[in-house]
């Protein structure tokens, strides 16, 4: 019963980005890399908390390409925002994602060893196809021609890392498979 909610809180979070996306209103470009970065830190500590709950090696795998991956992308925003002049802001959905991954960390910190695995795939999927839906919304309204390349840039990675997820997910959720 108690996994049961954990998964409804994780499927709510692309129904709640949508809402407070629309409050908003348009981002500014520093807020767009804001949401990203805000939503990298949130990949990087999930799967930080994975590597040490995950008995899986397949799972504890994909963690640290997560963490090497989203890492790099912290650094190219870093990059981008400093030869701007400016720094990643933050907004209502950045707010809004910090808060929810917080929620989302205490709740896996809190799953039993055996429900972790598929709770976090679960998370993984939903967070990162919010962000894959984030970054394509960036693409098609950005003006900033660096911007724009960025977003471009990490789509790719971001999409593999998705598939993964819910390769992941089929696999660990199949009965008599080895983990």
């Amino acid at each position: 019963m108690k996994r049961r909610g954990v998964v409804a809180a994780l499927l709510v979070l692309p129904v709640f980005m949508t809402c407070v996306r629309a409050a908003d209103g348009v981002p500014s470009e520093e807020q767009r890399l804001g949401v990203v970065f805000v939503a990298n830190q949130a990949e990087i500590a999930a799967a930080q908390l994975a590597l040490r709950r995950s008995g899986s090696r397949s799972v504890q795998a994909y963690a640290r390409r997560i963490i090497v991956e989203h890492g790099q992308v912290q650094q190219e925003i870093m990059a981008l925002t400093n030869s701007a002049g400016t720094q990643p802001q933050r907004s209502a959905t950045s707010n809004a994602m910090t808060k929810q991954s917080q929620t989302d960390l205490a709740r896996l910190d809190e799953s039993s060893m055996y429900d972790f695995d598929d709770l976090y795939l679960e998370r993984e999927t939903g967070y990162l196809g919010q962000l894959v839906n984030t970054v394509d919304d960036g693409i098609r309204t950005t003006g900033n021609a660096d911007v724009k390349t960025l977003l471009v840039r990490m789509r790719p990675s971001f999409i593999l890392q998705l598939d993964q997820a819910q390769r992941l997910k089929i696999l660990i959720g199949s009965r008599g498979l080895r983990r």
